[in-house]
């Protein structure tokens, strides 16, 4: 009875935001960390518990085939932010792409540019990349032998947080933890998520909210109630964690890959149990931002964009981790819900080629703000009032975490001769995607159909019938690189 009172008395509290008919739509996206595009019932995962993602899918659009441009986290986040790729601001964890982001390039994210256009913003959560007065080359010849400290990652210090770019800033540097005072930290997240929603229900003016979860990322610990519902079932595994999908990858995946340990059944057991029920976690805070919206009255002009930094193998073709370039790492989920749409628009799919750095430039143009030319990904409101237009000829993206492994260039001719890292990148046709181990000699190529063939398993590089289709996809991937085009 009290908590009913409380809850009236709440609302009629904030009762003068569902008066309000700004024309600028408050907007939440929520970004979970590692977590693959396939891992959500309604996707047609029956093993997985994700009500609440299901029904943004139910009363949104989801976009089917979303691509990362670098699926590990800090470059992620930064090409998220500023609709960059990789090449283009630099900001990764690896050699040539150790540099922060500057003060002036930051400038220039959607966050700033959406607070400079009038809207009250907030930051929940895991931020993953630094950003500094100038850009500087984050360390200096950084060997995979060497231990790796916090003076030298500055993505893991306080003073590099971009605290004052926002209204409300409830962010953390480095990786974080799940055991927050006593609370999971997904759950603690939820809270300050919570918190700056009613906050900015008093505003007189539209709101900005990223909320950044550390889940499902390693050490794989949920909070025990959401792992209880997977204790009685046995989770499948997925159709290309086989041997023989293991025995296909390049010998410079198999020998230099990070993740490349297969999992034993019982040992993948207790990860995916651990994995999905961090899932679970977050889907419980996105339901319960849904139903503070709706009890503020705010749920019928806020927008909700839910994604991942990257996707996760979970011992498909044998491996654990990210990283990679092939569908389990590189493939993002991608749901928006606006609740202006369409009764027909709603719970529908679009299949065109979308890319993550897409969605500065689109969180941008819902709020009606110019989109800076800097950003490279394009807005999807022309792909969602039309699902039969092509925004992208193709998409692009990039992995350039060899574990410190030294770069081609800096090798002698001899050394040169047989070198290897799984440094790499991939172009991504509607039908093809095409993936070069650039710095292997002689060079590893890759062909897949991905229409025909989403798990990656037959290459067709070789195969004389696609040699034409394979010059393509080699001209394609020349013209398309950042590091050829960008200004």
């Amino acid at each position: 009875m009290h908590k009913t009172i409380y809850i009236i008395l709440l609302a009629l509290c904030f009762s003068k935001v569902s008066a309000q008919t700004n024309e600028q739509p408050n907007i939440i996206f929520f970004l979970s960390d590692d977590q693959r595009w396939d891992t959500f019932g309604f996707m047609g995962n029956e093993h997985i518990i994700t009500p609440n993602c299901d029904k943004l899918a139910e009363n949104g659009i989801v976009f089917t085939n979303a691509y990362h441009v670098s699926p590990i986290c800090k470059p992620s986040r930064a090409s998220l932010m500023l609709g960059q790729y990789l090449s283009t601001h630099r900001c990764g964890f690896d050699q040539p792409t150790m540099y922060t982001i500057s003060e002036d390039e930051f400038s220039q994210s959607y966050a700033v540019q959406i607070r400079k256009a009038g809207y009250f913003t907030g930051f929940v959560g895991k931020f993953g990349f630094p950003v500094t007065e100038d850009k500087i080359f984050n360390a200096d010849k950084i060997s995979h032998t060497e231990k790796r400290d916090a003076k030298s990652q500055l993505w893991l210090q306080d003073e590099c947080m971009p605290k004052d770019e926002y209204d409300l800033w409830y962010g953390f540097a480095g990786q974080g933890v799940y055991d927050v005072n006593g609370k999971h930290g997904t759950e603690h997240r939820g809270d300050q998520a919570l918190n700056f929603i009613q906050k900015a229900a008093q505003q007189e003016k539209p709101f900005a909210l990223q909320v950044s979860f550390k889940a499902p990322h390693s050490p794989f610990q949920p909070d025990e109630k959401y792992l209880k519902l997977y204790e009685n079932i046995d989770i499948p595994r997925a159709p290309n964690d086989t041997e023989e999908a293991h025995n296909q990858l390049p010998a410079v995946v198999k020998e230099k890959y990070r993740g490349r340990n297969a999992y034993s059944d019982k040992k993948y057991q207790a990860f995916i149990k651990k994995y999905y029920a961090l899932i679970t976690g977050l889907d419980v805070v996105v339901g319960r931002v849904m139903d503070e919206l709706l009890m503020l009255g705010l749920d019928d002009n806020t927008i909700i964009i839910f994604s991942s930094d990257n996707g996760y193998f979970c011992g498909s073709k044998g491996l654990a981790g990210k990283d990679l370039l092939y569908e389990e790492s590189a493939k993002a989920p991608l749901i928006i819900m606006d609740p202006r749409l369409s009764k027909q628009q709603k719970g529908t799919s679009i299949n065109k080629l979308t890319s993550i750095i897409d969605l500065a430039p689109t969180i941008l143009d819902y709020a009606s703000v110019d989109i800076p030319h800097a950003m490279e990904g394009r807005s999807l409101l022309p792909l969602i009032d039309n699902p039969e237009l092509e925004i992208h000829e193709a998409v692009y993206g990039e992995n350039h975490f060899a574990n410190f492994a030294p770069l081609f260039e800096e090798l002698s001719k001899d050394e040169q001769a047989d070198y290897s890292s799984v440094r790499s990148r991939f172009i991504r046709t509607p039908q093809y995607k095409y993936i070069q181990y650039y710095e292997c000699r002689p060079m590893i190529e890759e062909l897949w159909d991905i229409a025909r063939d989403p798990s990656e398993m037959h290459n067709l590089v070789n195969n004389p019938d696609y040699q034409e289709i394979l010059e393509k996809m080699r001209q394609l991937m020349a013209d398309y690189r950042p590091e050829k085009t960008k200004n």
